[in-house]
């Protein structure tokens, strides 16, 4: 079992759907149902600034590389731009007809991928904010997003149950993996792109092989449906959140829950781990931000 000591909790007016570290592992970024962005210093926990603009739930946020910028995602259909010393916006980025609910940056953060309720994914330059392509393949919502590691593929899923992989470059769908027999809420690759682990309503997590198409493994044990997974940098944990209020840590060797965090008191939307692995953060429907410290 790992050793996880709880070191802050902070906190929203209303439901957390994302959160994301700085590349510094200095601060702490987070998107709420409370249409706010709050920036955290990871020094006292402490909140040091507040974004306003988005005019409906903010579901997905990050940091560009080197810490240059905030992407946030909301359900207002708009992406935005942020910048995160002055927390001016620099440019809003539309383009989706319905509730756009998921967002990915490409590892370079050259271009950014969007995914709506309108059924279709955005391909954005981040450098002039222009739309590069859409891609109209899913039947229904679309609501969960990944890019591969290397920055060459997208995986995608949602209502209609299948991943699809797609070539960013080429712009063409190349496989379907799945279906699922439930819609999926969580995409994640493995750092070595070798795996996509996706979580859906069924409480079991299911492993990809995204070359072959190929399912790898399957992960049960969450008693409600899995809202969020992420990889820790080195590959060796799994982290998953669900609507069962816990989080569980997968031994990616043995393919156990060695430890389960069972602080949350509602659905955790989402999972990111520091650039070190040192420390998780954990994002809830219970207004909190959870933060962990982890050893062995």
């Amino acid at each position: 079992m790992r050793n996880v000591t709880p070191l802050y909790r902070l906190r929203h007016n209303n439901a957390v759907y994302s959160v994301a570290f700085s590349k510094t592992g200095t601060q702490l970024v987070s998107g709420s149902l409370d249409k706010t962005i709050k920036l955290w210093s990871l020094k006292d926990g402490t909140e040091s600034r507040q974004l306003k603009g988005h005019r409906e739930a903010v579901c997905a946020i990050t940091y560009l590389p080197d810490d240059e910028a905030i992407l946030s995602a909301s359900l207002d259909k708009t992406l935005r731009l942020w910048d995160p010393t002055s927390g001016e916006l620099r440019s809003t980025l539309s383009g989706h007809q319905a509730y756009l609910t998921c967002m990915a940056v490409s590892p370079d953060g050259s271009f950014a991928v969007s995914g709506s309720q309108d059924k279709n994914l955005i391909l954005w330059d981040l450098a002039n904010g222009s739309q590069l392509s859409v891609l109209s393949r899913h039947t229904d919502f679309v609501d969960c997003v990944a890019i591969s590691p290397d920055g060459k593929f997208l995986a995608s899923a949602g209502h209609d149950m299948t991943i699809r992989l797609w070539d960013i470059a080429e712009r063409k769908e190349l496989q379907q993996l799945g279906p699922h027999r439930t819609p999926i809420w969580s995409l994640t690759f493995s750092p070595d792109g070798k795996t996509i682990a996706a979580g859906d309503n069924d409480r079991v997590i299911r492993l990809w092989n995204p070359e072959t198409g190929t399912l790898m493994a399957e992960l049960p044990g969450h008693t409600g449906t899995v809202k969020s997974l992420v990889y820790s940098s080195n590959g060796s944990i799994l982290a998953s959140g669900s609507s069962d209020t816990t989080i569980r840590l997968w031994d990616i060797q043995t393919g156990k829950a060695d430890t389960v965090l069972s602080d949350h008191r509602n659905t955790i939307y989402d999972l990111k781990f520091s650039s070190d692995d040192s420390q998780l953060a954990s994002a809830s429907f219970d207004r909190t931000i959870r933060l962990w410290k982890l050893s062995r």
